[in-house]
């Protein structure tokens, strides 16, 4: 961005040149000083190194050589990837700097903006969508891989595609070339991997891309530090691999696997600390985690399991999102469990102690039916729970008034400390103001829903209201 003191400041957006004299660059509030002229062509951006005097310009060979090495690629790595190849013309020194970028992110999104593709686009034209978005990706890869070997690796590769071979058969020639960019992830040592195929407002996934762990050796997979698969199928690493020893966070979206398979996989993470599956196809439904010392974090969403079993002693936050499942987390501190299901208050305070006994801190999101409960002295109880935070739509007839029986969860919970009720909001008429109406009296009153929405009602459509008495 050109200012008009003149500074040249690189930041996370396109440079644009102009004809200006650029005296300094500031990089990361650094200053370096620097007299270049810049002049826009269309072609290329032509460069004058001179003095403050242009009567008396002085021409340079390369006005931006001195620059450390360092602050060139913390320019480069701030830009767009199709920015920061066309800054090859500033310098003979930056010519093949952007091709070593150590984050390289190939996305169909910003390079052809394939997500606002019209819903009736024809399927020659989604074709020619995926054709040049291979064609330009290999361009890259290509221009990166011919790149000298001793510059820096590709640290975070990311693929972002939407890929959806049942509308769309032609994305079925992404597969050959997907296996490609994994092996140029593996040769660039990639530590950070993400493959991410899923098409905009995906609900469901019948077709996935095979994830090929079979081109991952020993030592590539003991590099990897984070990987994030979505819209593929996934199997357990070759035998004898080892794993993923290093990894420390594992992002599955859409991912077909069975419950064998994820354990392998997990069983080889023994630095993961954490792991999220999401609308993920598990074959036989059953989730099994098994000891991982590092593992903090579990995240289960909208997922086809029937049962989770959670053996990671040392994991502090669960958050599960999905109908209510049996549940084995002993040891588990910190949780969110979101039911889409409809659940009793009696599972809710005789189940969830004997599923989380340790827990600490609990948000319960769930619709409830409320029924009369009278909880025996020998039940198991919250013995550790001290934050309590309710988010209910309430079921059932007549549950408005018999808010009284969430007490229960007091008795359930003798440590509580903090206690957070979120109900349904009031329900309300159309605005009808009262424009005379100056005293309310509410005799009788017990607290109902019902009674507190018409003194709600009331109140908000009455303008000239002076008094509102409530008498129990």
């Amino acid at each position: 961005m050109l200012t008009a003191n003149p500074l040249l400041y690189i930041c996370g957006r396109s440079i644009q040149l102009g004809q200006q004299i650029i005296t300094d660059l500031v990089v990361n509030n650094q200053q370096y000083p620097l007299a270049v002229n810049i002049m826009s062509t269309s072609k290329r951006a032509k460069l004058s190194h001179g003095t403050s005097n242009l009567a008396t310009k002085q021409q340079s060979e390369d006005p931006f050589e001195n620059l450390p090495q360092d602050v060139i690629c913390s320019i480069l790595s701030k830009l767009p990837l199709d920015e920061a190849a066309r800054t090859s013309t500033l310098s003979t020194k930056w010519r093949h700097t952007w091709k070593s970028r150590p984050k390289l992110r190939i996305d169909g999104a910003t390079m052809f903006y394939c997500v606002d593709i019209p819903a009736d686009i024809t399927t020659n034209n989604q074709e020619l969508y995926t054709q040049g978005f291979i064609q330009a990706a290999n361009a890259i890869l290509d221009q990166c891989s011919s790149a000298s070997s001793t510059t820096a690796a590709a640290e975070e590769f990311t693929v972002k595609y939407p890929f959806d071979i049942i509308k769309y058969p032609s994305d079925s020639m992404l597969v050959g070339h997907l296996d490609n960019w994994v092996r140029f992830a593996v040769s660039a040592r990639t530590r950070s991997l993400a493959i991410d195929l899923e098409p905009e407002g995906l609900k469901c996934c019948e077709c996935r891309y095979s994830f090929p762990l079979e081109l991952f050796d020993e030592q590539s997979l003991s590099r990897l530090e984070a990987i994030r698969l979505s819209v593929v199928s996934l199997r357990a690493p070759p035998p004898g691999s080892g794993g993923f020893p290093n990894i420390k966070s594992l992002d599955l979206r859409f991912v077909d696997l069975s419950s064998d398979d994820l354990q392998l996989v997990l069983s080889g993470c023994f630095r993961l600390e954490r792991l999220s599956i999401v609308s993920c196809h598990m074959h036989d439904g059953e989730l099994r985690v098994p000891p991982a010392p590092c593992l903090r974090y579990l995240l289960v969403a909208n997922s086809s399991v029937n049962k989770i079993q959670l053996i990671a002693g040392n994991l502090t936050t669960f958050v599960y999102d999905g109908p209510m499942v049996p549940l084995e987390a002993l040891e588990l501190r910190h949780a969110e469990l979101d039911f889409s299901s409809l659940l009793t208050l009696e599972d809710a305070i005789t189940e969830l102690p004997k599923a989380i006994p340790h827990a600490q801190n609990l948000h319960l999101i769930a619709p409830m039916t409320l029924e009369e409960l009278h909880l025996p002295e020998c039940a198991i109880k919250f013995a550790h729970l001290k934050h309590l935070e309710l988010t209910l739509c309430l079921y059932g007839p007549g549950c408005e008034n018999n808010l009284l029986s969430l007490a229960s969860f007091l008795k359930a919970a003798p440590l509580l400390e903090g206690l957070y009720i979120n109900l349904p909001a009031l329900r309300s008429l159309p605005p009808c103001p009262h424009g005379h109406l100056k005293r309310l009296r509410i005799g009788g009153f017990c607290g109902t829903l019902g009674e507190i929405e018409l003194a709600a009602h009331v109140a908000d459509n009455s303008p000239r209201l002076e008094s509102l008495v409530i008498d129990p």
